[in-house]
Parts: C-alpha cells; sequence; structure tokens
C-alpha cells in the first residue's frame, strides 16, 4: 500500500512538473522597437503619431498584423497583452532615447 501511494505521489508531482513547463512554453515575448525621433510630444499631432506607433507595435507584438482581420485586431487591443505592451512603452516616454520598447507576451 505504501508502494501504491509513493508512486501515485510520484506520478502526480511529474505531471504538475509537465504541465508547468508546458505552460512556460505556450507564451513568448516579443519586442519592437519605436521610433520618437523627430517628434515633439509637446506638440499634440506629434504625440497622438506616437501613440499610433505604439498602438501599432503593440498590436503585432501581441499577435496581430496589419494583415489580419479588423475582429482579430480588436480582440488583441482588447487583451491583456496589448494593455501591458502600450503601458510599458508609455512608461518609457520620460527616458533620453529616441526609440521606445514595445514588448508583448503572447500566446503561441
Amino acid at each position: 500500500m505504501k508502494i501504491l501511494a509513493a508512486s501515485t505521489a510520484a506520478l502526480l508531482l511529474l505531471a504538475g512538473a509537465s504541465l508547468a513547463v508546458a505552460a512556460q512554453a505556450e507564451t513568448e515575448t516579443v519586442s519592437i522597437p519605436v521610433s520618437k525621433a523627430k517628434l515633439d510630444l509637446n506638440n499634440p499631432q506629434d504625440t497622438q503619431v506616437l501613440m499610433r506607433r505604439i498602438n501599432t507595435a503593440a498590436l503585432q507584438a501581441c499577435g496581430a498584423d496589419p494583415h489580419s482581420f479588423s475582429e482579430v485586431k480588436r480582440a488583441v487591443a482588447a487583451s491583456p497583452c496589448h494593455r501591458d505592451a502600450v503601458a510599458g512603452a508609455v512608461s518609457q516616454l520620460n527616458q533620453n532615447q529616441a526609440s521606445l520598447t514595445v514588448t508583448g507576451v503572447r500566446n503561441r
């Protein structure tokens, strides 16, 4: 009986470990640079240009591309990946760099 209980416990541990590895393998991190060079962020039009660039990069980093159907783009835009990617890029705005990095962690 002890052997059966030990074997069952070992199998459950192995199954749990393989599920954790599988869950990690199902995501990927994608980073896309976004240029803010030649933009005056005190100018509302330039700010809108930069936000469009960030949004486009976040869509791509999170799984949509320019050729995706609009329904796919809307679904990606509503995802936590997109929200986090945009927030991460916006948090870099005060840095004195010519570009930002939009990073999305998406499911494969």
